[in-house]
């Protein structure tokens, strides 16, 4: 489905944001430290998950291991390298701005030529580190974009992909991973629209939003429309910048991402202890 213009108001919606390996276990390690402190963001009536956000939306909603994420895994020897002219050529086409569709498509275009691993080893990945391959009953929504199109396309669990297949495409960073063909459409990572999507929040009355590359990645003008009345944003601070280094890819800075997350979440559960999630 594309975006959903709904009128219904409910309490809470929860933003996972985009950032690699290093986000997700900065996320994970945020969400574990806030269980243990009584906070419980799976209580959110709708998980916006992109990219990084996906992974931890779907652990998180379908009982897979949180701590796990905070573990690094090394590449696998069947992954080629990054395909760094891909990824060039990409954050040059960003940068330039212009009409957003059509920079789209032609990021994705480069996804398709890109030297990456093929879709079902993606796949097969993916569904292996999220360590959930149903749908969870949690109304889980993951951000892809149609390379066809250019635009944004969110998979439920009502939708055409599968949870391994929503996973990976919303995780398609072009130059590193492939674009993931779903229903007679090629997708890639939700990142490319936005780190956040948060405007798919529309009808919360309070938006908690976890991001991890706050300070790497503006905000766009789409993730100021969720239109909520609160919103609750926790950012990386000092320390947890300087444990994601400059690389979110990197094996070796997984494990300070999550131990940072862990930390940071004394401080996040006291900001949320009024957002209606408390266990």
């Amino acid at each position: 489905m594309g975006i959903e213009d709904t009128s219904d108001s409910f309490a809470t919606a929860l933003v996972l944001g985009g950032g690699g390996p290093v986000g997700i276990a900065w996320m994970a390690g945020l969400i574990v430290g806030l269980r243990a402190a009584g906070i419980d963001p799976a209580r959110a009536e709708r998980i916006v998950g992109t990219s990084a956000g996906s992974v931890v939306g779907a652990a998180l909603t379908g009982g897979g291991d949180l701590e796990s994420l905070g573990r690094p895994r090394p590449p696998s020897a069947e992954t080629p390298p990054p395909d760094t002219q891909c990824l060039s050529e990409v954050l040059a086409l960003r940068r330039a701005g212009g009409d957003a569709r059509q920079m789209r498509r032609r990021i994705g275009a480069l996804a398709v030529a890109a030297d990456t691993v093929e879709p079902d080893v993606h796949i097969e990945r993916i569904a292996a580190l999220t360590g959930v391959s149903a749908w969870p009953d949690a109304d889980l929504w993951v951000t892809a974009v149609d390379i066809g199109t250019g635009e944004l396309r969110v998979w439920t669990r009502t939708g055409e992909a599968t949870l391994p297949q929503a996973l990976a495409s919303s995780t398609s960073v072009p130059g590193i991973f492939p674009p993931i063909p779903i229903a007679g459409s090629i997708f890639v990572d939700g990142g490319m629209r936005s780190a956040l999507n948060a405007d798919l929040a529309a009808g919360a009355r309070t938006v908690v939003i976890l991001e991890p590359l706050a300070h790497m990645m503006p905000r766009t003008r789409a993730d100021r429309a969720h239109g909520a009345g609160r919103e609750i944003s926790i950012v990386p601070d000092a320390e947890a910048v300087a444990a994601f280094g400059g690389n979110v890819f990197a094996p070796d800075a997984v494990a300070p991402a999550y131990a940072a997350g862990v930390r940071q979440s004394v401080t996040a559960a006291t900001r949320l202890a009024d957002g209606g999630l408390g266990a």
